[in-house]
C-alpha cells in the first residue's frame, strides 16, 4: 500500500523542472562571471590600475555570480533555497577549477586535492546558500 501523506516533503519527487532552473542559474553565475572577468580584464589593461587588484576583483565577481545564479534558481524553484543554492555554488567551484586545470599549463603540483581545495569547495557552497 502506498500512502503517501498530504503535504509531506519528504515524499515529493523533484520536479523535471527543478533540474532546469538550477541549469539556468549555473549558467546564469557562469555567463555573468564571463562578462565580468572579461571587463575587469580590459579594465586592467586600459587603465593603472595595479594587477594584484585582480585577485579581489575576481572573487567579488565569483561570490556576486554565485548569489545572483543561486537566487535565481531559488525563486523560480520556490522551495528549499539553501539547497539549491548550495548545489549551484559546488557545481560553479569545480567546474571553475576543471577550467582552470584546463587552462593552467604548470599542472603538477595542482592535480592532488589538498585541503585548501576542499576548504575552497566549501567557501563556495556556503555563499551559494546565502543566496538561496
Amino acid at each position: 500500500m502506498n500512502y503517501r501523506p498530504v503535504g509531506n516533503q519528504l515524499f515529493h519527487q523533484p520536479r523535471s523542472s527543478t533540474w532546469l532552473f538550477l541549469l539556468k542559474g549555473i549558467l546564469l553565475a557562469l555567463l555573468f562571471s564571463l562578462g565580468m572577468i572579461l571587463l575587469i580584464a580590459l579594465l586592467l589593461y586600459l587603465t593603472a590600475l595595479p594587477e594584484r587588484m585582480a585577485f579581489y576583483l575576481v572573487y567579488a565577481v565569483s561570490i556576486a555570480a554565485i548569489l545572483w545564479g543561486s537566487a535565481y534558481a531559488a525563486r523560480r524553484i520556490g522551495s528549499r533555497g539553501w539547497l539549491h543554492g548550495g548545489i549551484i555554488g559546488v557545481i560553479y567551484v569545480l567546474l571553475m577549477l576543471g577550467g582552470g586545470l584546463i587552462v593552467v599549463a604548470d599542472l603538477g603540483h595542482r592535480l592532488e586535492p589538498g585541503c585548501e581545495d576542499l576548504f575552497r569547495i566549501y567557501f563556495w557552497c556556503c555563499r551559494g546558500d546565502v543566496g538561496g
